[in-house]
């Protein structure tokens, strides 16, 4: 069976098995534990902040839908506008509770958290200093579940949850379910000798095609470097022409030292999570605890929703934009040389003419019933999981960053 390289840096062994098994074949491992930590006493990028206190005097992606294809997202006060959009996984089933809305990673909640988490404000809206300080970057919108992998879940057969083409069924999900922005935290990395082989994307294009016909806007995670994805490595779907690809800044000033490269105009997001919304009832975690230690909420993996709900801000906003106008505000708003996106900024720019599609688009759309059986035909490829939420650093990968 041929693997795909890991564009993760993480302490979680994923692995690859065949479409979701039945119920019964399903083996659920033992979640990991959190820590648990008060919001109060965590601080937000000072950049980010600054851009948001203004940008939510303008928008806060109220009416905008945003999907999370991820490990699930648990029910959190918080997040009063989560809604259902599937279970690719198939384990952790509950009488009363969707499996999409049960998260053993942990990974899919956070993610959900940066984008939507609605503040504790106190008497006033937006935030007014009387709650705790912890905010989403889009806090009015909705989020769409969609869990499509797992890494602790294992079936009788095989060993890992996860595909291009569960990644493309949870694609199409999403857009049937009413996303305008889809949040793709999850990646698969090639070396770029392999993107020329006979390997079939057929089904990840057509999805990616359909959503940009459709309107929604696509953000991935750039990956990070490891063993598994070294320098020069192709990251899916994040190097897709019609992907906004997202790397990684260790502070306001440096990027990431694991952070791999976009392939188009640099485009970064804070990723040290010192406070996610807890997996684990209605608090707040700081890490995960499994048994290999402690693992930060750490990596692209939390670069790219804070992208994500930037979009939402923007579809808010300029609810007639097409995807192609999305990313151009986006581009045009960012540091030229961090690139390290600014909310208020890409919401208050003057736009520049739209700059044109570099393709054309072949679109190609499966029908429903053949939806359901595309994963046959890429069984073997393995999409390894950007669960970058625990973090444990690849030899070689130091945890400082790199000035750029």
């Amino acid at each position: 069976m041929r693997k795909l390289c890991a564009a993760i840096v993480t302490s979680l062994s994923v692995f690859v098995i065949p479409p979701p098994a039945a119920a019964q074949d399903v083996e659920a491992l033992v979640c990991p534990d959190i820590r648990v930590v008060d919001p109060a006493g965590t601080s937000m990028d000072e950049h980010l902040r600054t851009s948001l206190d203004k940008a939510h005097q303008i928008a806060t992606g109220n009416g905008v839908m945003v999907a999370v294809i991820d490990t699930g997202v648990s029910l959190h006060p918080r997040l009063p506008h989560l809604v259902p959009g599937g279970d690719l996984v198939g384990a952790h089933h509950s009488p009363d509770v969707p499996g999409e809305f049960i998260d053993c990673d942990g990974h899919g909640t956070i993610v959900a958290g940066i984008i939507a988490a609605q503040p504790n404000r106190g008497s006033g809206w937006p935030y007014d200093g009387t709650g705790d300080s912890f905010v989403g970057v889009a806090p009015q919108a909705g989020i769409i579940s969609i869990k499509q992998t797992s890494a602790y879940v294992r079936t009788r057969e095989d060993s890992m949850i996860g595909t291009l083409s569960t990644l493309a069924e949870s694609i199409h999900r999403a857009i049937d379910a009413g996303a305008h922005v889809i949040n793709i935290s999850v990646v698969s990395c090639l070396p770029a000798s392999d993107t020329n082989s006979d390997l079939s994307f057929a089904p990840l294009t057509d999805a990616l095609n359909h959503a940009e016909f459709q309107g929604v806007i696509i953000v991935a995670a750039a990956g990070n470097l490891s063993t598994g994805c070294p320098p020069g490595s192709v990251v899916y779907p994040a190097h897709s022409d019609t992907v906004l690809s997202v790397s990684a800044r260790f502070d306001s000033h440096t990027m990431a030292e694991y952070s791999m490269p976009g392939p188009q105009q640099v485009l970064s997001a804070p990723s040290n999570i010192s406070a996610g919304l807890s997996p684990r009832g209605d608090g707040f975690a700081s890490h995960m605890i499994s048994q290999s230690g402690d693992s930060p909420f750490e990596g692209t993996s939390f670069a790219a929703p804070v992208v994500s709900a930037t979009a939402a801000l923007l579809k808010e906003r300029f609810p007639h934009a097409s995807p192609q106008e999305i990313r151009t505000r986006i581009f045009n708003s960012v540091d030229p040389a961090r690139g390290a996106i600014d909310p208020h900024l890409a919401l208050t720019q003057e736009l520049y003419p739209t700059i044109p599609a570099t393709h054309e688009l072949a679109l190609s759309f499966p029908r429903q019933e053949d939806r359901q059986v595309q994963h046959r035909s890429l069984g073997v490829l393995g999409a390894l999981v950007a669960l970058v939420g625990a973090l444990a650093v690849v030899a070689g990968v130091r945890r400082k960053a790199q000035s750029v």
